[in-house]
């Protein structure tokens, strides 16, 4: 009887998974016929494993269900791992995802998130990079170790050097060799402590809905409300800001609530991962315009403002002036900046 209901289940997951997957990746090759990309055996493979990891994370994931999720936000992020090419079941993995509740015309529902783990960057560099031959593995220094930035000679490049010590587990650089086609090796390097735009671009995100239980939700907040939860929120910022290192906004006590696990529990394994990111967004690519876009999407930085904006859009009174107004302010002969005078 057992077995019975244990094949019942594993088939109606199977069913529930193909349905899903043959309904979303059809719209996807839709967009892609409809964007003139090419929808190649490789990018509907991505799409494939991008909708079977999320299925199976909403199976794993208590009170939710598929007919839950915002199915124009499934859609983007499983076209987001097709156009960009990364594979959720590459080992190592090259993406990753998790939902998070979102408001929508006043309804909440479940958002589908995608991000970009570390091998994630490789491939996009290999399939993307400009005049790309061959990415190297990347190089993780640590503090201690011995470090020699390139030194470019005209249009020569002297190779960075890198000795391991071993000495500590900290890492703060991130360099990755690449070879382009021309023969020429460059080096794309990022450090540590620009991550701390990374991090606050991510407490900005997680701020955007809080509103301190002065009201029931933004949406809902009257202009006074709103100015409480404002100046709230830039109280957490301020605080952030005051911090001189990522260490130190990792144990900031007021931004804690506002920083996701991954970050609290795997602090390193974090700051290495946007490192490589920072690193890999330096370089040149050579994308398709839906690849363009998804990866403008997934930046972090983007995502935070695009919220804000969608936040604070007419929250402004437009006033139109009187004409008799607009036209005298018009008349008003504009001095010449002192700069710009001959």
């Amino acid at each position: 009887m057992a077995e019975k209901k244990e094949v019942a289940q594993k088939q109606e997951f199977t069913t529930g998974l193909s349905n899903w997957t043959n309904t979303i990746t059809g719209l996807v090759s839709r967009d892609f016929e409809q964007c003139g990309v090419s929808y190649d055996e490789y990018a509907k493979q991505c799409a494939m494993n991008a909708m079977s990891s999320i299925f199976q994370l909403v199976q794993n994931t208590d009170n939710t269900d598929m007919n839950n999720l915002n199915t124009s936000n499934l859609r983007e992020v499983v076209a987001q791992c097709a156009s960009l090419k990364l594979n959720a079941n590459a080992v190592p993995r090259e993406v990753y995802f998790q939902l998070r509740s979102k408001q929508i015309n006043g309804q909440w529902c479940k958002m589908v998130e995608m991000g970009i783990e570390g091998d994630g960057n490789d491939a996009l560099l290999r399939q993307f990079g400009n005049n790309v031959d061959t990415v190297y593995p990347v190089w993780l220094v640590k503090e201690g170790d011995d470090f020699t930035y390139p030194r470019r000679r005209g249009i020569e490049v002297e190779p960075a050097e890198w000795t391991q010590k071993g000495l500590s587990d900290k890492t703060v650089r991130v360099v990755y060799p690449v070879k382009l086609k021309d023969g020429t090796v460059d080096y794309l390097i990022a450090e540590r402590e620009p991550v701390r735009t990374n991090l606050i671009a991510h407490i900005r995100n997680n701020l955007l809905n809080e509103t301190f239980g002065i009201c029931e939700n933004r949406y809902k907040a009257t202009p006074k409300q709103k100015e409480q939860i404002k100046a709230k929120k830039e109280e957490i910022l301020s605080a952030v800001r005051e911090c001189e290192t990522l260490e130190d906004i990792l144990k900031c006590e007021v931004a804690k609530p506002y920083i996701s696990a991954a970050w609290l529990d795997t602090p390193e394994a974090m700051i290495v991962r946007k490192m490589r990111n920072n690193a890999i967004k330096k370089f040149p690519k050579n994308l398709n315009n839906m690849a363009s876009n998804s990866l403008l999407q997934l930046d972090e930085t983007y995502k935070a403002s695009q919220e804000e904006i969608a936040q604070n859009e007419n929250s402004q009174e437009f006033v139109v002036e009187d004409e008799s107004v607009v036209a005298e302010s018009e008349a008003v002969e504009v001095e010449t900046p002192e700069f710009a005078r001959e």
